[in-house]
């Protein structure tokens, strides 16, 4: 049994196709996504809001309104808006009209603030929250100064302490923030994810390669397999888990390279992944073993079979783009039986749910599921297998 494990083994490591494709291919189509997908992450972060001032003799005058305009503009992680100031109304409302700034803040003659921005709305995008978030400064700032009015003109002394000033000023945490993902949630870790299901479906080729080399009738090896001293069982077992490793080693090279440099993040739980993947490879094997084994086929064909297959089922796991990750999104809400039914969508959702979730057990759940469709795939496999008979060699 050891030997004809480690001849499977041998012969499958020299087939140059399938270093190509279940080795080769996920290292190099990870390689693209680290460049396809480099600005994905920063283009969701927030940036200073581009902002006009009319920096006029009223501006300058207005002392704390210049100072906190200042205080928001200073450069670094909290800085919450980038100014650009102009001498005049004109120029300033021409950069607005230009698309070039958001909004316009400036202080008429009598010291009040203004704050003037375009009609034109871009629904919930970037401009849009820009606005928001100039008006709640000037409505704030307007505000608060009509407060300390009021308190210099009802009770005088109670400018004289800063601590009750402040604490007239302090509007209070309205929200707290908390997190719902055991990592801050990145939009290009499922694209990864997704690409480790595709792999997973291409180790199959090395299954299905294991089986094909093992039937009498399509290999010579097989042949001779067939007329030596080992049954056919042990000879189909052994190959089974020499492919088995293989696809494990190939699975954990594509981890490895994502990890370590594509920098890809797994939430600190490198090991389940292990487990992950080691299951994964399983379901390729029994994959491969299923169409390897399907009667009055050519091997062309099952490679073809094999490349249309996942080709289609990485589709609907989300793995072309953003808008394909949507549209896999919404078919998984919309029917969820089909969604778990598609081996790459499990795996994919497989290692995020180690990234997404605290609890391990919607993991475990994919897991399972993984392994329940590999035990479906092996027995109907086993039916062709068994069924195959022959007259002669």
């Amino acid at each position: 049994m050891w030997n004809a494990f480690r001849g499977a083994l041998a012969v499958l490591t020299r087939k140059t196709e399938l270093a190509v494709w279940a080795l080769a291919f996920p290292i190099i189509l990870c390689t693209l996504f680290m460049f396809m997908f480099a600005n994905l992450d920063s283009s969701m972060s927030f940036e200073a809001v581009p902002t006009a001032v009319v920096a006029d003799d009223a501006y300058r005058a207005d002392e704390e309104f210049s100072a906190l305009v200042a205080e928001l503009s200073q450069p670094g992680e909290d800085q919450l808006l980038d100014v650009r100031e102009f001498a005049t109304a004109e120029e300033a409302r021409g950069s607005l009209e230009a698309g070039d700034v958001v909004g316009v803040l400036s202080v008429d003659g009598e010291g009040a603030p203004h704050l003037a921005v375009s009609p034109v709305s871009d629904g919930v995008g970037t401009k849009q929250i820009g606005r928001t978030i100039l008006n709640t400064v000037a409505d704030t700032y307007v505000r608060n100064a009509d407060l300390l009015k009021g308190i210099a003109h009802d009770n005088p002394m109670a400018l004289a302490d800063p601590d009750l000033v402040e604490r007239a000023l302090s509007q209070g945490d309205a929200t707290v923030q908390v997190s719902l993902t055991r990592s801050e949630p990145s939009q290009s870790v499922r694209f990864y994810y997704a690409l480790l299901g595709m792999a997973c479906l291409f180790c199959a080729q090395i299954g299905m390669v294991a089986v094909c080399e093992a039937q009498p009738n399509l290999s010579p090896l097989g042949a001779r397999r067939a007329v030596g001293a080992v049954s056919r069982g042990k000879t189909l077992a052994a190959a089974l888990a020499a492919s088995w490793v293989l696809a494990t080693a190939c699975l954990l090279a594509a981890l490895a390279y994502m990890r370590f440099t594509a920098g890809i993040d797994f939430a600190g739980r490198e090991v389940a992944c292990i487990g992950a993947i080691a299951v994964c490879a399983l379901f390729s094997t029994a994959f491969g073993t299923l169409l390897g084994s399907l009667p009055k086929v050519g091997f062309g064909v099952k490679t073809g079979l094999l490349t249309g297959t996942t080709c289609l089922l990485s589709l609907f796991a989300g793995l072309y783009g953003e808008p394909v990750m949507n549209m896999a999104d919404q078919l998984a809400r919309d029917y969820p039986l089909l969604a778990s039914l598609n081996p790459a969508k499990v795996v994919t959702d497989t290692f995020y749910s180690l990234y997404y979730y605290d609890s391990l057990v919607p993991f475990a759940e994919k897991v399972g599921l993984l392994l329940a469709m590999t035990a479906v795939v092996f027995a109907v496999s086993a039916l062709f297998v068994r069924r195959q008979r022959y007259a002669s060699l």
